[in-house]
């Protein structure tokens, strides 16, 4: 095969998974949550030590930062599907390769600008007295 079909089919397959994994991982993050949230049918001082119990584990395993993690997966799954379509569109066309990398590049600075955007609101509540 030749070097870009092995290229465009790694950045796929790697968009692929990161895809599915950040499905699954919210699935179990999902589980986990309404396993917490779950009534205790017990005297509500025995209610209390679960449900301590239960936060206390939420806690160890991290699951906030597991589940703040999850768009990370999907915007990399996302960068990875556009630079194998790219990849594969420059092979085909420069006439649709083209217009179709402007509109990612202007997909990907609204992402760029979106996300980066608190942390410069950020700096100037802090530079401003």
């Amino acid at each position: 095969p030749a070097p870009s079909s092995i290229r465009i089919n790694a950045l796929w397959f790697l968009s692929l998974t990161f895809s599915l994994t950040a499905g699954l991982v919210g699935i179990l993050c999902k589980q986990w949550l309404r396993h917490y949230q779950q009534d205790i049918s017990k005297p509500p001082r025995e209610a209390l030590i679960m449900r301590q119990i239960r936060y206390d584990s939420f806690v160890q395993c991290r699951v906030m930062d597991i589940l703040n993690a999850l768009p990370v997966l999907l915007g990399l799954g996302l960068i990875l599907f556009f630079v194998g379509l790219i990849d594969f569109l420059q092979g085909l066309d420069v006439k649709v390769s083209i217009p179709v990398t402007i509109l990612i590049g202007i997909g990907f600075g609204f992402l760029v600008v979106t996300t980066s955007a608190p942390a410069f609101q950020y700096l100037d509540i802090i530079v401003r007295p």
